[in-house]
């Protein structure tokens, strides 16, 4: 079975691949946490027999038969750029993606970093990271439970009742054939390391895509597609009307269904799969360059540019600037004290940790100065030029309904609004430099 070497910007990653099919139109398909490329097996059954259709699965790195780098670079991003290295080594131009839960958010970061190479993204179960991305109480506990039981018998009950809905659990003909997947799944599979298993699940938690971002996403020309339980225990299901709200997408709601959305709702996924790509494949050639921006949505990617361009929430980056400062300030006192001369008294207590401080705040306030003026900036953009949509109206109390044609327009609420977390640091920044003018520095 065949493995792609990657190159050292992506840690000499070994990738484990498997491609099926020999049809002209491409399908990616990127699995979740902890879970290897053949849990597409649903799908690899149903698409080699169509004949216009080749795809690969794979192993993400850290699990599997792929390799787990011993570096600090596990991230949906990093995964993304694995998946990407992968599809130039198939040599294609562009293909489908389909991802679920993690899988899902390395398909986000693909059509973030390559959309010229997007026919297609398909989400299942995901989320965009953020606080809304973290998983309900019982889905952790399943997932601990995963991790440490070691009896086979307990841990297939487990990831049966953390995958699938109480419908699937309850009708022995669907239970059957699932949990008999995952008997033969235990037997064979490949303990992962620590260090991949730590990496995919800190992977998970540092993914966020902002609403600037997702909003690229919903001007791209490529369609997209969610897909959704309501028994899912592992994602909330309001994660995906969140997303679906700003991409302007469809949505299909899966009653009754978990997280395994792939193998509980394979018939269901399978066709609306193949709806969406042989939508696409009957469809004229677009003689408009991947890399050209829509003419018709100029405006609206012109207000995204105003935007922080940074990746993570600006809170986040602009803590991480103070505690970098922090960082400075103690390297150049260290150096200070080493180079200088013995003549010279050394630093008391008091000034040595306030001008630490100092740095710290200065650094922090630079960010967070940035991060406020992008806002009001981009929030001024927006209003001039009238692009908010009305706030729209709340279906069944999750998600709310907006029309999927025309996408023109900013959706009510997708992060246009007064910058109120980083105007609250900027107002602690200040106070912890007004503290550090007064000191009183020991002899």
């Amino acid at each position: 079975m065949p493995h792609v070497k990657l190159s050292a910007l992506n840690q000499n990653l070994e990738l484990y691949y498997e491609v099926h099919g020999s049809g002209e139109i491409k399908i990616l398909f990127i699995m979740g946490l902890l879970a290897d490329g053949a849990a597409w097996y649903r799908q690899i059954e149903f698409f080699l027999q169509q004949p216009h259709y080749q795809f690969v699965t794979f192993d993400n790195r850290g699990f599997g038969r792929s390799s787990s780098p011993l570096t600090i670079h596990y991230s949906t991003t990093q995964m993304a750029k694995d998946a990407i290295a992968l599809v130039n080594h198939l040599q294609w131009h562009q293909c489908h993606i389909v991802g679920i839960s993690m899988g899902g958010m390395i398909g986000l970061e693909f059509a973030l970093l390559a959309p010229e190479k997007v026919l297609s993204l398909t989400l299942l179960a995901t989320h965009a990271g953020g606080l809304a991305g973290r998983a309900p109480f019982v889905g952790i506990r399943h997932m601990t439970r995963s991790i440490l039981l070691r009896d086979e018998d307990l841990l297939v009950e487990n990831t049966m009742t953390m995958l699938y809905g109480k419908n699937t659990l309850n009708d022995p003909d669907k239970r059957k054939p699932l949990y008999d997947y995952h008997v033969e799944r235990f037997r064979k599979r490949i303990t992962p390391t620590l260090i991949g298993l730590i990496g995919q699940i800190t992977a998970i938690y540092r993914h966020y895509v902002s609403y600037a971002d997702l909003l690229k996403i919903r001007y791209a020309p490529f369609e997209c597609l969610i897909m959704v339980g309501t028994e899912d225990r592992l994602v909330r299901e309001a994660n995906s009307y969140m997303i679906r709200r700003i991409l302007g997408c469809r949505l299909v709601k899966l009653d009754n269904a978990g997280h395994g959305l792939q193998g509980e709702c394979a018939h269901e996924i399978n066709q609306e799969l193949l709806k969406l790509f042989e939508s696409i494949r009957k469809k004229e050639p677009t003689k408009k360059s991947k890399r050209e921006i829509p003419e018709e949505y100029a405006t609206e990617i012109k207000a995204l540019e105003q935007c922080c361009q940074h990746r993570s929430h600006c809170l986040v980056y602009d803590i991480v600037g103070f505690l970098q400062g922090l960082l400075l300030g103690m390297i150049v006192l260290c150096l200070l004290s080493i180079v200088g001369s013995t003549k010279t008294p050394l630093f008391g207590i008091h000034l040595t940790f306030k001008s630490v401080i100092l740095l710290g705040c200065l650094n922090g306030l630079r960010r967070a100065i940035k991060c406020v003026y992008h806002a009001f900036h981009a929030r001024r953009f927006v209003r001039e030029h009238h692009l908010q949509l009305d706030r729209a109206a709340h279906h069944g109390g999750i998600g709310v309904a907006l029309p999927e044609e025309p996408k023109n327009g900013i959706p009510h609420g997708c992060g246009f609004d007064y910058p109120i977390p980083p105007l609250i640091l900027i107002a602690n920044l200040i106070s912890l430099i007004y503290w550090t003018r007064t000191y009183e520095q020991k002899d």
